[in-house]
């Protein structure tokens, strides 16, 4: 074999400088491309440009507080849990804080962390196969691939995740044997990225678990003991990273965790099962829920991109076999633990429902890139391996481009589609959540306080103080939906007597018709003088969004004002 041969096997100097150019310009313009034609989409579908949800909102609320000084609070000078993203809610502080402005601000902040997502996943592939026309195709196949760029508009903290959970796991390979400083960049990497979703406080116990399945067998390895002494030191340094926020949310709700673990997971998972005694949930959160999550997430990924669904296992099998033989130069199967531990922690926690692709993937976002990288390793083996036989006489080049080209057109197909999920997202917050925030802030005094459950749009857009019936940003309402009361079938009642202490002014809820019905007939603590219904609703949790004036309000609302469309 000539030097030339030893090169293009390596992918040293092969392609030329196009594995640059498509890592470092065209994934980045594939990014920025896809987010105007999603924005384009929405502006036509919604009238205007927004967020997806209303959670994108509770953000840049915390984030205009922060900004102001005020801590991290809902109401000013009321401090609350954490968001479950506090590092994100950080940046679009700082990002707000500059340009006091929220949606450029943060699609700014998220299509730049998308290009770091696309460069990160390029580098990490590159651990398996060493080669730069490889790393470049996955930079590629990532930015083309659903739901980054619902990501990137969505206000959230989905592409600081997955950079960081990408970045940590980068880190893990390279300096797994370094010393000093490099040492505990992964560790202080897996930190930060569990305070970006708390689905990822399993990387860095994964990590160490990756670290003891190794141990002794690198070069200079002590075994046992020596990874007892990395746990001794890694261990104190990621607590110390994220202690303070949990140490934080103790001290305001006397509760470590946020305030949405509470709301959104507490009657799912083995804890609840656990503490209720109760042996048919125990089971299903350790045998059914892990299995159905596993399941859903393989079809959601074969929805992605259904060409890598089956490569996605010859690249299981393959790195496992890189590592089991010692072919491979970094030793790590933290890909394979992430993949499959993190979907089955999180069901195991806080059960299946309802499922990975719920609001567009946000709570599995740092996989999607992990398959992608799994499956692009197993079609370029397997053509690496057709290219010994039946394919032969196919060049090389022509034939990994044809593929390359066939797997960018499966990912850019699913585009349109959840373009247009995209823009109903954003057409039912701003013609509900946006719309009635709107009318409170243009016929309502700033000064009188609303009973909500959903909370971002109406408490920005109005500057209101909330009352949380949820319990997200109202810490006591927490405790109506203990187990105790879940039990005793007491929650509402609980929630009802909280509200009657509060007395707000105005309920704002968002209902189905027969529950307004059923307040109407059964209660005369509240008149409704504003509502909002979609016809076509995928987003919201019902189509009705009522305003109330209650029994207790101090503030009437001025109904001859005219309404501003305005921001």
């Amino acid at each position: 074999m000539t030097t030339a041969d030893r090169h293009e096997e390596r992918g040293d100097n092969t392609g030329g400088c196009w594995p640059l150019l498509a890592t470092y310009l065209l994934a980045p313009a594939l990014v920025v491309g896809l987010m105007v034609y999603y924005l384009l989409l929405s502006q036509q579908v919604a009238g205007e440009c927004g967020f997806p949800l209303d959670d994108s909102w509770i953000h840049v609320r915390f984030a205009q507080n922060l900004a102001a000084g005020n801590g991290f609070s809902f109401n000013p000078g009321e401090p609350t849990s954490t968001t479950t993203g506090p590092v994100w809610t950080l940046l679009l502080a700082l990002g707000y804080r500059v340009t006091h402005e929220y949606l450029v601000t943060s699609a700014v902040l998220n299509g730049l962390l998308c290009v770091l997502v696309v460069i990160s996943a390029g580098a990490l592939a590159r651990t398996i196969i060493p080669d730069r026309r490889f790393g470049a195709a996955v930079s590629l196949v990532v930015a083309a691939t659903v739901p980054l760029p619902w990501f990137a508009l969505s206000g959230m903290e989905p592409p600081l995740c997955i950079g960081l959970s990408l970045l940590g796991l980068l880190a893990h390979v390279h300096f797994r044997q370094a010393r000093g400083l490099r040492a505990v960049t992964p560790t202080v990497i897996f930190a930060l990225a569990a305070l970006s979703r708390p689905e990822c406080l399993v990387l860095f116990p994964l990590a160490m678990l990756d670290r003891l399945l190794f141990a002794g067998r690198a070069e200079g390895g002590e075994g046992f003991v020596g990874w007892l002494k990395q746990l001794a030191l890694h261990t104190p340094i990621f607590l110390a990273v994220i202690a303070p926020v949990f140490l934080y949310n103790y001290s305001v709700m006397d509760r470590p965790l946020p305030s949405s673990y509470y709301v959104k997971a507490q009657k799912d998972g083995i804890m609840w099962a656990l503490v209720a005694r109760d042996g048919e949930a125990l089971s299903r959160s350790l045998t059914l829920d892990p299995v159905r999550e596993l399941s859903a997430l393989l079809r959601m990924w074969a929805r992605n991109n259904f060409v890598l669904i089956l490569p996605l296992f010859i690249g299981l099998a393959g790195l496992v076999h890189q590592v089991a033989t010692r072919v491979a130069k970094h030793k790590s199967v933290l890909i394979l633990l992430v993949l499959f531990g993190q979907p089955v922690a999180w069901a195991v926690s806080a059960g299946f429902e309802p499922g990975p692709a719920f609001q567009s993937q946000r709570y599995v976002a740092n996989l999607g890139p992990l398959y992608l990288i799994l499956g692009m390793a197993g079609g370029w083996w397997l053509l690496e391996a057709l290219r010994q036989g039946s394919l032969q006489r196919i060049p090389r080049g022509a034939l990994m481009g044809a593929a390359l080209v066939l797997v960018l057109v499966a990912s850019l197909a699913r585009q349109p589609a959840d373009a247009m999920i995209y823009a109903r997202n954003v057409r039912d917050i701003t013609q509900m959540h946006v719309r009635v925030g709107r009318w409170v802030r243009d016929h309502i005094p700033p000064e009188a306080c609303l009973a909500l459950n959903d909370i971002g749009a109406i408490a920005m857009i109005s500057g209101c103080r909330v009352f949380d019936m949820q319990g997200l940003v109202t810490p006591e309402v927490l405790n109506c939906i203990d187990i105790e009361h879940v039990r005793a079938g007491t929650s509402e009642d609980c929630q009802r007597e909280l509200m009657k202490a509060e007395q707000p002014d105005y309920m704002i809820s968002v209902c189905w018709p027969r529950q307004h019905d059923y307040l109407m007939v059964n209660s005369d603590l509240f008149e409704p003088v504003f509502q909002v219904e979609l016809t076509d609703n995928i987003t919201a949790g019902a189509p009705m969004m009522v305003v109330y004036q209650t029994d207790w309000c101090r503030y009437p609302p001025d109904l001859t004002a005219a309404d501003d469309p305005g921001p």
